[in-house]
């Protein structure tokens, strides 16, 4: 399970822990790391006729900047690649470096996913509080590869939050979150959001059965409040380290 991690770094602070959740789960899972940075590069540069310029999906979707906040930035430098090489080196693990080209990072980084089990990313820089930036917004909306947003601090994953529905998506998230918890010894919480109790109950039977297969704590809840309504609250209070949100490009 998740031999190929890819962690989108290119040297801020939100990048410097999506390599350190990546090396962790790397470690926990025997997989091989690849840090993929992005070189922008211009239509000259590819050579040929310049394309079209793809909508900016975070511009529409964010706004501008605001002009005054002032964000705290980080006291120190966040480690080279060669200093997050040397560290895989010293724990044993496989980690390689990869140099990407395109006109945008996110795009780019979007296609290096096709072949990778998890794809790793920080918030990327805000543009305004609580948002995420450009690439990591347009990531989650062209989703292809399960994608791991960090948050602004490293977090040890203890426990796990899904909410499910009886879907194909709900059922291979399902499975990518029991997998997950089976190997960092994690709780598993699973939230079935239906307004309709016959439907709930059969959701509610067959995540049950799913589980059976794996060797998870687990507890499954019922909720007639839609997802996006419920999951932050529940989340908290549950105390969960990580929500896998099954079909999240769809919502």
């Amino acid at each position: 399970m998740l031999r190929n991690i890819v962690v989108g770094y290119h040297g801020s602070r939100s990048s410097e822990v999506a390599a350190e959740q990546a090396i962790a789960l790397a470690e926990a899972t025997g997989g091989r790391l690849y840090l993929a940075t992005v070189a922008a590069v211009t239509d000259d540069d590819l050579g040929g006729d310049p394309l079209p310029r793809e909508p900016d999906i975070a511009d529409l979707a964010l706004g501008p900047p605001p002009e005054d906040e002032d964000y705290e930035r980080p006291a120190e430098e966040p480690p080279s690649l060669e200093q997050i090489h040397r560290r895989c080196q010293d724990l044993h693990m496989a980690c390689e470096e990869e140099r990407l080209f395109g006109r945008h990072p996110g795009v780019r980084l979007l296609r290096r996913s096709w072949s990778a089990e998890l794809l790793v990313i920080g918030r990327g820089d805000e543009r305004r509080p609580g948002a995420i930036g450009p690439n990591a917004t347009f990531l989650l909306s062209e989703l292809v590869s399960p994608t791991l947003v960090c948050p602004r601090q490293y977090v040890e994953v203890r426990s796990l939050l899904i909410p499910y529905k009886l879907s194909v998506s709900g059922g291979r998230a399902l499975s990518f979150a029991a997998g997950l918890c089976e190997t960092l010894n994690a709780e598993l919480h699973v939230l079935v959001c239906e307004p309709r109790r016959a439907t709930a109950q059969e959701a509610a039977e067959n995540a049950e059965k799913h589980l059976r297969a794996y060797r998870v704590e687990s507890t499954i809840d019922t909720s007639p409040t839609p997802p996006h309504e419920v999951v932050h609250s529940a989340a908290l209070e549950r105390e969960a380290s990580l929500v896998i949100v099954p079909g999240a490009h769809k919502r």
